[in-house]
């Protein structure tokens, strides 16, 4: 199944970080989310799935051991309350799964006023 996952961390020399994710974490799209959490609104950031922490960049990756049953459970266990509880989760498991379905694997996507767009096309399939 193809997924995001967060890059390896790139210091910029202005000092900033793309990436507060783990390297390699599963992370999530949270398309423009409507909660006011911090955390959630990222409308220039994916949402690490385990941390909870932000990355500005994503990669596309294909995880062939990770079903869709499996994927929505992660989604829905790291989703901050609000969203789990205004059924918004669900909504987060489509939006994740149609970005990394958009490009080849191996490619960076980035977020811009809460929407991915591709920084540099992958080559895998």
């Amino acid at each position: 199944m193809k997924v995001l996952v967060a890059p390896p961390v790139i210091e910029q020399p202005d000092g900033s970080i793309n990436s507060l994710a783990i390297e390699g974490e599963l992370v999530l799209d949270p398309g423009p989310c409507s909660c006011d959490v911090d955390d959630c609104i990222g409308s220039f950031s994916f949402v690490g799935a385990a941390s909870g922490r932000l990355t500005t960049q994503a990669v596309v990756a294909d995880l062939p051991s990770l079903d869709l049953n499996e994927f929505r459970t992660i989604v829905m266990s790291g989703c901050c309350r609000e969203c789990a509880r205004d059924g918004y989760a669900e909504q987060m498991v489509r939006d994740s799964r149609y970005t990394a379905n958009r490009w080849p694997v191996g490619s960076m996507i980035g977020r811009r006023d809460g929407y991915a767009f591709l920084q540099e096309r992958g080559t895998g399939y």
